[in-house]
Formats: structure tokens, sequence, C-alpha cells
């Protein structure tokens, strides 16, 4: 018998690695497939996989019949009215996709939209501002390393379509949380060297450039096989729930029925005397606060990719607040900073500051509107996808 050729090892294991690629590429495609044709009937689902990850949040954008949405735990409490559930039926012609749970910081939103990157390219977006993450100096550690998506924040740190003074302000505010960068080399000195800024931090940045786009290709298939598998596993769905007739909608009535809902105060307001005023240390806070510089960088970013972008902020507990000593005059300084920076990067802006005295807004004393403010919340979403009116 003849001696087996030296090679042929060598032969089997390309020959296993062809099918084995063939097998990947195919389970891709399968994925992806799915994607598409799911896309709408988890639009108002809050997975986790939809919050960390990027394919559904790509997909969404490719959509014309959807909205996305990004905020934060008042895009989960679980209100009638809320965005979510409102347009599920079509009731305008399209569906709301919200992107966000409690303590999604400026910040964390911000890595989710760069890593959409081109997929945002002129198409419409709407972010829900909740005030009180701008009342601190600090963001909260806990808030941002609880929505930090490794995924998300590499696609950001290697983004062929952002600027690099973009990433580099980025990464200097995201150098900031390093526990989020324990165990990711590759991300962390990307970062590192982002944030550096010297000639030799550049060369390293591109030295670590073929590793990082290598890690985000590998972060993306695995996106879209975990998408896949989530999508498979609830097989008794119906991948087209959209309606072949758009009822309409009369927002009148729909306001008209939410006041209505929502004569009393939904939850107990504070009641205790103020100590003096607290305008100075309040208005000291909000203007240190880092919230705005990571929420310019989200302005920053809608403006490079070419997005359409809308701001929708809920008003301040302008009773509680008063209560505990921050006159009107200082809480109008919130305001003011958001118009000024709405203005610098002409983005539509609606706040709702003429609810601030009326409790009956919120479902509680914190940033969720109840009812009642979903129901003008819903109104300016629709206005804004329908292009009804010049916000």
């Amino acid at each position: 018998m003849s001696p087996a050729h030296p090679r042929t090892h060598l032969y089997a294991l390309a020959l296993a690695m062809i099918v084995a690629s063939a097998l990947i590429g195919v389970a891709l495609l399968r994925c992806q497939d799915l994607e598409v044709r799911y896309v709408h009937t988890i639009a108002p689902e809050l997975s986790d996989l939809k919050l960390q990850g990027v394919a559904l949040q790509k997909e969404a954008f490719k959509k014309d019949d959807l909205l996305v949405l990004y905020g934060s735990s008042e895009l989960v409490k679980n209100v009638p009215n809320r965005a979510s559930e409102f347009f599920e039926p079509y009731p305008t012609g399209f569906r709301v996709f919200p992107v966000g749970k409690a303590g999604t910081v400026s910040l964390a939103i911000l890595q989710k939209i760069a890593a959409v990157g081109n997929d945002l390219r002129g198409r419409k977006v709407a972010l829900s501002l909740s005030p009180s993450f701008f009342f601190d100096e600090t963001v909260n550690s806990e808030y941002y390393d609880g929505n930090f998506s490794a995924l998300q924040a590499t696609e950001l740190a290697f983004s062929t379509v952002l600027s690099y003074e973009l990433r580099r302000d980025a990464a200097r505010r995201m150098r900031l949380y390093p526990d989020t960068l324990n165990g990711n080399w590759t991300l962390d000195f990307a970062l590192e060297r982002l944030a550096g800024d010297s000639l030799a931090d550049r060369l390293l940045y591109a030295a670590v450039w073929p590793l990082g786009k290598l890690s985000n290709a590998v972060g993306r298939a695995q996106d879209h096989i975990e998408a896949g598998i989530q999508i498979s596993d609830e097989n008794d769905r119906d991948s087209d729930t959209r309606p072949l007739k758009i009822p309409g909608i009369n927002w009148r009535e729909v306001i008209r029925v939410a006041n209505a809902t929502t004569k009393r105060p939904p939850s107990p307001r504070l009641t205790q005397r103020p100590k003096g005023s607290r305008d100075a240390s309040f208005v000291a806070s909000l203007t240190a606060a880092d919230e705005w510089d990571d929420f310019e960088l989200i302005l920053r970013t809608f403006r490079e990719l070419g997005a359409e972008p809308l701001l929708v902020s809920m008003p301040l507990h302008g009773p509680d607040l008063e209560t505990t000593g921050v006159s009107g005059q200082a809480r109008a300084s919130y305001g003011q900073r958001l118009a000024t920076l709405a203005k610098a990067y002409a983005t539509p802006l609606v706040y709702f500051q003429q609810f601030e005295d009326d409790p009956a807004f919120w479902e509680d004393n914190l940033d969720h509107p109840g009812v009642k403010g979903w129901a003008h919340y819903n109104k300016v979403l629709d206005d804004f996808f329908h292009e009804r009116t010049k916000l």
C-alpha cells in the first residue's frame, strides 16, 4: 500500500473550512431573511438582543413604515397609550420601533446610533429625552454599565463613516467607564489610542484597525445568528401584521379622552416645604452636567450620518421641584440650554414645557409620561412621521 500523500491532511482541513464557511454563510442568509420578514412584528418589543445588538435596528431603518424611537425607562413603563402599543395596529400607517430601557443615558444611545451607521442616512429618527439625567454633574455609572454593548461600542470605535474627531471625543467619554472595557483588549486599546490623539497613538490605532474590523465582522455575524434564533424560537409569529387598510385617527378625540382619563394626579406629589432657595445649586449642577456633552455627541453623530432627527423632551416636574426650592426661573435653564443646542445643530425640538405644572402629564414622580403625556407624545411622533407640520 502506497503511503498517504503528506499534504492529504491539509487538503482535508481546507475542505472542512470551505464546508464550514458555506454552512455559516447559508445560516447568515437565513437569519437575515428572518430579520427582514419579522422586523415589523418585533417592532414593539424590547428584548435585550434588540437593545444590545445592531442587526434589528439597522433593518428597522430600512423600512418606510417604521419609526425608530430611542429613549429610556419611559419606553418600558407599562402605561396605556405608550407609543409602541398605540401605533402597533398602524392607526396612521406606521409603527414605532422603541429602543431603550431604564437608565439609557446619552452615551449609550450614542453608541447605538453610531453602530447603525449609513443605514441612518436620510431616515427619520426620534429621540426622547429624560430631563433628570441632566440634573447631576456626572453620569450614573450603573446606568451606563447596564446599557453598555461591546458590539455597539466597537462599531463606533472602528467606524468608517464617522469623523476621526467625533470618534476621539466619544472615546474620551467612554474611557471614563473602565469596567465596561475589562476583558476586551481590542476595544480598550483602540479607545485609549483615540483618546490620546498623539502621532504615536494614531499610528498604533491604525495598526490595530484590521483586528478591530475583524472583531466587528465576527460580532455582526453573531448578532445576525442570535436574532435569527430568537425569531425562529417564536415560530407562532405572523410575519405580515400590517393592515390592508389604514383606519385613520382623530387626534382631538384621542387627547380629549386622555384628558378625561387623567383628571387627578396619577401619584402623590411631594409636599415638604422648601428650606430656602435651591436655585443656585440646581443651575450649577445642570450647567456642569456631563450628559450635555454626551447629548451633543449624539447631535454631531446625527449630522455626520445625514439623519433626520426629532428631539422630544418631557417637562420638568414643576410642582415637585417648586416644593424643594427650585423656582420656575431656575427650571427654565434646562429648556434654554436644550433649545440652544437644538438650534446649533438645526434639529427640530419639541419640549413639553407647557405641561410643567400639570401633574396629570406623568405616570409618577419620575420621567414617565402617563396616559395624557403619551397622547401628546404620540401626536408629535405622528406629525413628524407624516411631515404635517414644520416642527
